[in-house]
C-alpha cells in the first residue's frame, strides 16, 4: 500500500507498476530523449509507482538497449527492465497462447508490414508487463503514448476501481477527443465516463491478478472492429465483454498518442 495525499486526506492505495515497452523503431525516441520518459511517459500522471518498468520488445542491437536501460535505472528514472523475448517460453502458456494463435486479419494487407510477427510482438509487449508487473496494479503505455502535461487522474481511478469489481480498467481520454470519449460511454460517474465495454492498448490501468488468467483465447465475432488481426487488445476486449467487464474515462484530461 502506498500513502498519498488526495483531496487534502492521507489515504492509501494499492501500489501501480508503471511499465512502457520499446521496439526498434521507437526505442531511441522513448530512452534517450531527457524529458520524455521521465516526465511525459511517467511523472504527468502525478502518481508515486511502486516500480517503473521497462520491456524491451523486439530490438536489433539489444545490447545497446540494455546499457541505457541501465543508465536509466542508475539515473532512478527506471526501476528495472525485461527482455520480451526472454520472458515468452515460459509467460505465454501461462496466457493459455502460443506463437502460432497470433493470426493477421483479412485486411492485414492493408497496413505496411503487418504479418504473423508483428501481430506477436503487438501482443507480447502488454503481456509481459502484465507477466512481469509485482504490484497489485498495473499502467502500461505504448512507447508512442504520453501526456504532455500533469494529469492526475491514477489515484481516483484507483478509488474507483476498488469499489466496483466491474470497473477493470481505466485510462484518460485519447488524443483530446471528448465527445468521442463521451459517445462511447453510458453515463458520468463524477471525474469519469464509465462505458460497458471498450479496451485500448495504447494505455490501460488494470489490476493485475485478473488480467495474469488465461483469458487471451476468448475472440468474440463481435471484436472484428479491431484491425491487422488477432491482436493484444482484441484479445483483451474480448475478455471483458465476457465477463461484463467495465472501462473508465478519466474526462478531464487526455493522452497522445502519435505514431513515431
Amino acid at each position: 500500500m502506498i500513502s498519498i495525499m488526495y483531496f487534502g486526506i492521507v489515504v492509501c492505495m494499492k501500489k501501480v507498476t508503471f511499465a512502457t515497452t520499446v521496439w526498434e523503431k521507437d526505442w531511441k525516441h522513448v530512452l534517450l530523449r531527457s524529458d520524455y520518459l521521465r516526465v511525459k511517459q511517467i511523472g504527468n500522471h502525478c502518481f508515486p509507482f511502486a516500480e517503473k518498468l521497462l520491456v524491451i520488445n523486439n530490438v536489433n542491437d539489444l545490447a545497446a538497449v540494455k546499457r541505457v536501460a541501465c543508465e536509466l535505472i542508475e539515473q532512478g528514472v527506471l526501476t528495472r527492465f525485461v527482455v520480451a523475448d526472454e520472458l515468452a517460453p515460459k509467460m505465454l502458456p501461462v496466457f493459455g497462447l502460443s506463437r502460432s494463435d497470433f493470426r493477421v486479419g483479412p485486411d492485414a494487407h492493408l497496413y505496411e508490414a503487418v504479418n504473423p510477427d508483428w501481430i506477436y510482438y503487438n501482443a507480447l509487449g502488454p503481456l509481459s508487463a502484465i507477466y512481469a508487473c509485482e504490484s497489485d496494479y498495473l499502467l502500461y503505455l505504448t512507447g508512442d503514448v504520453r501526456l504532455d502535461r500533469p494529469v492526475d487522474w491514477v489515484a481516483p481511478a484507483l478509488e474507483k476501481m476498488e469499489g466496483n469489481p466491474l470497473y477493470q480498467v481505466a485510462n484518460p481520454v485519447w488524443n483530446d477527443k471528448y465527445d468521442e470519449a463521451k459517445r462511447e460511454s453510458s453515463h458520468k460517474e463524477g471525474k469519469f465516463f464509465v462505458a460497458p465495454h471498450g479496451f485500448s492498448d495504447q494505455i490501460f490501468l488494470v489490476k493485475k491478478n485478473p488480467f495474469m488468467q488465461p483469458i487471451y483465447s476468448e475472440i468474440r465475432a463481435d471484436a472484428a472492429h479491431f484491425p491487422r488481426g488477432d491482436v493484444f487488445e482484441k484479445r483483451a476486449y474480448s475478455a471483458m465483454r465476457n465477463r461484463g467487464w467495465q472501462r473508465l474515462i478519466y474526462r478531464k484530461g487526455s493522452y497522445i498518442h502519435e505514431n513515431f
